[in-house]
């Protein structure tokens, strides 16, 4: 065994190699960077990727620099409202049984130079605080994409703890 296998933290080992852990991220928008939950009693769900629809037409668009994001905001709040109805059915029509919402992701229609996807994203984050006031936020990943289904503009997951006794 070598010395760097040797050392008791991960920290350490990483020292030992050359690595230096920088500070822990700071969001940039309505978002944690990470979610800690107990899985005692609940039970986890992954909702598959929800794009952004209106009464089941695409909203489509485009993230473009310089464009005004409400309307790409809008588009996330629509697919996360898609994502909360899958949820809903997985929770036999009770969301009141979610303990945490662990993860929001979002995939952004976007132009390779658009960097405002956290921003966008936020439309997806106020619908998730409406539902779930009393909740920390989840940790989150904003992503920016070529093409999605039906060219939406926006797809949202989430992954949620679900409460075993309801």
């Amino acid at each position: 065994m070598d010395a760097v296998t040797r050392l008791c933290t991960a920290e350490s080992r990483l020292a030992a190699a050359g690595w230096r852990l920088p500070a822990a991220p700071v969001p940039r928008g309505a978002y944690a960077p990470y979610h800690l939950a107990a899985l005692s009693g609940a039970t986890l769900i992954c909702v598959s990727g929800q794009a952004s629809r209106r009464d089941g037409t695409p909203i489509v668009g485009t993230c473009r620099p310089g464009a005004d994001l409400d309307a790409a905001r809008a588009a996330c709040a629509h697919a996360a409202l898609s994502a909360l109805s899958a949820l809903r059915e997985a929770c036999g029509g009770n969301l009141d049984r979610v303990r945490a919402i662990v993860q929001l992701r979002g995939y952004l229609r976007s132009e390779a130079e658009f960097e405002h996807h956290s921003a966008v994203l936020d439309g997806a984050s106020q619908v998730l605080e409406a539902a779930f006031p009393h909740m920390p936020r989840p940790a989150r990943s904003a992503v920016g994409v070529t093409s999605l289904p039906g060219r939406s503009w926006a797809e949202i997951e989430i992954s949620a703890l679900l409460d075993d006794r309801g």
